[in-house]
């Protein structure tokens, strides 16, 4: 019976550290890759490689397509909304 408990809580155990080391290795990839293509982004305060990739990901192929702060933020959903102004 001990044995068989042991089995069964080292095999999750086993399969964390497996799960851990892949995605390590993915953090590492991508880390790589943005400093690779924009590098540039990773010298803002506050973004590192997982907000790179996903900015990088949002802008897709045409990033000229961007012109500003606010075609981003629409791009993204977040545009603020101007307050309803109420009728005098």
């Amino acid at each position: 019976m001990l044995q068989a408990t042991c089995i069964t809580l080292c095999l999750p155990a086993q399969r964390i550290g497996q799960l851990t080391e892949q995605i390590q290795d993915l953090e590492r990839r991508l880390a790589r890759l943005v400093e690779r293509h924009a590098p540039q982004l990773l010298t803002v305060v506050g973004i590192g490689p997982d907000t790179a990739v996903t900015l990088l990901i949002t802008m897709g192929d045409n990033p000229e397509r961007l012109g500003s702060g606010a075609s981003f933020a629409a791009l993204c959903g977040v545009s603020p909304v101007e307050p309803a102004v109420p009728p005098p």
